[in-house]
Parts: structure tokens; C-alpha cells; sequence
């Protein structure tokens, strides 16, 4: 099951005002999820869901309320805080049924005790949100358990993967705006490419499944990388033609950071080999 934590901003290019906003999403996020499930759903908070709920904020026209309140990994001191948000409280809705499907599909596919003891505060809280989105719900459900089907039968068509993946992601955007949807779709296939780029070696070692393994069974390593990195580019540059469409009402800066800067820093440094990392070249420069 793909991994999260790719949709990120580019901080050597983003101005303190512009960190410290999504700082105060990431927080908005945190908080809600213990406000409306549990404190040990916090643990799945993400950078992810932290860019659903900026972007859908972004394009709507309401006020953003932010408010100094005390952290729990940060005992005596007060972060900055988006409150009483609802793009950060669906964001928090659909950062619990993301996180409960992964789990389950970590339990059925590696039998993780981890994972089986993690699942239960997320079974409670998905039950909740499934009374609220049950479409989308089952969507997530049904979409997971088509990739798990295909990754279990060694698909070798990474495209084929790619795009299931995406559809989840496409649904979860999905707010009555083609735009927004089709650029959920991009990003889902964007994450999906990295993270099976990013784990090729591990996985061809733990003999676990990978697209880019099935699909090019001859290829080496950078050979891999490149044609990973050819279809990161061209789904970077769809998902940028979906944002520039957008009418983004505020935090363009940080969004322009995230979407042209932040997304091609992460792609550089999946696709950097190893010789390129003892040049020191992780700087988050183009490789």
C-alpha cells in the first residue's frame, strides 16, 4: 500500500509568513482530529491532508479564523492555529477513512500485528464519517480493494495501478469542481508513481510487489528512475494545467510553492541516485 508524505512545500523557497500559515493548517488538522475522533487518530496526520484542506480553504471565499492554542507535543507553548474550519474538517474526515483502508489492506497483505492494533481507533472514527460521506466512503473502499486485487496479481502496467490509485484521491478533491477533481486525480497519480520509485530497490530485495519491477523486468536501477521520472514530469505538468484553472481566492504563494516547487523537490529527490547523493547534491536542486 502506497505511502504518504509527498505533497509538501519547498522550504528553502517559502517565505516564514507562508510556513508558518501551513503550520497553522497542519495544527487545524491535529486538532480536529482528536476534537471530532479520538487522540491516537492523530498519529496518521499528514502533510497530504494538510494540502486537501489549504487548497479547498483556498478557493473558497470564507474567512479563515486562526487562534493561538497549546499543543501537546509542544507542552508550555501555543501554536498558531486554523479553527473552525470545515475544509480542515473534512480534511480530518478523510484523513481517518484514507488511514483505516490502509491498515486494512497492511493486515490482510503482511498480516502486521502493528497495524491490527492501530486499526481499532480508526474503526470507531470511520463509522462516524461513513454516516456522513457514505458515497465517498465506499468509493475509497472499493478503489483500495481494486489496487490490492491488482498489486496481488502482479500487475505489470504501472498506469493501470497509477490510475486506480488516483481515482481515490479524484473523489476526495471532488467538490463540485472539474478542476479541483481532475487535479486530485494527477496528485494521487504523482503519489503513487513516487512512492513505487522511491521503493523499488527495498522492494525488488523484500521481494514485494512494485510496478516498475513487473512492468520493465530488465531495467536497472536508473533506468527505472528515469522512466519514473518521465511520468512524474508529465503528471506534474497536468496537475499544474488543473491549478492554474483553479481561482485560488488566497494562499497562492504557499499553494504556487507546494504545486511548482514543492512536488518537483520531492520527485528530484526520489529520482537522485546514489552516487548523486555522495556529490551532496540533496539540496533539493534538479539532479
Amino acid at each position: 500500500m502506497v505511502l504518504f508524505g509527498y505533497v509538501t512545500f519547498y522550504k528553502d523557497e517559502l517565505k516564514i509568513k507562508d510556513y508558518n500559515k501551513f503550520k497553522a493548517y497542519y495544527c487545524g488538522l491535529c486538532k480536529e482530529l482528536g476534537k471530532r475522533f479520538n487522540q491516537l487518530v492523530r498519529l496518521g496526520l499528514s502533510y497530504d491532508f494538510t494540502f486537501l484542506a489549504l487548497l479547498l480553504d483556498s478557493v473558497d471565499d470564507i474567512q479563515t479564523e486562526f487562534s493561538q492554542e497549546g499543543c501537546f507535543k509542544h507542552i508550555g507553548k501555543k501554536r498558531v492555529t486554523v479553527k473552525k474550519n470545515p475544509h480542515v474538517q473534512y480534511a480530518a474526515d478523510m484523513s481517518v477513512v484514507f488511514m483505516y483502508f490502509k491498515l486494512l489492506d497492511d493486515i490482510h497483505d503482511d498480516f502486521s500485528l502493528k497495524s491490527a492494533v492501530a486499526i481499532v481507533p480508526y474503526w470507531f472514527a470511520v463509522r462516524k464519517v461513513k454516516r456522513k460521506y457514505p458515497k465517498i466512503v465506499e468509493t475509497v473502499r472499493s478503489n483500495l480493494k481494486t489496487l490490492s486485487a491488482l498489486e496481488n496479481k502482479n500487475c505489470a502496467s504501472v498506469d493501470e495501478v497509477a490510475h486506480t490509485f488516483a481515482g481515490i484521491m479524484e473523489v476526495l478533491f471532488d467538490k463540485d469542481d472539474e478542476n479541483l477533481k481532475r487535479l486530485g486525480y494527477n496528485i494521487g497519480r504523482f503519489i503513487y508513481i513516487a512512492d513505487a520509485a522511491n521503493d523499488f530497490e527495498s522492494d525488488v530485495k523484500k521481494n514485494k510487489y512494485n510496478p516498475f519491477k513487473y512492468a520493465y523486468p530488465d531495467k536497472n536501477v536508473d533506468e527505472i528512475k528515469l522512466t519514473a521520472g518521465q511520468s512524474m514530469l508529465f503528471t506534474l505538468a497536468m496537475a499544474g494545467q488543473n491549478y492554474e484553472s483553479l481561482n485560488i481566492i488566497k494562499n497562492k504563494d504557499l499553494l504556487d510553492n507546494i504545486i511548482y516547487l514543492g512536488l518537483r523537490h520531492r520527485m528530484d529527490m526520489i529520482l537522485c541516485t546514489k552516487a548523486c547523493e555522495k556529490r551532496g547534491k540533496t539540496d533539493g536542486k534538479s539532479v
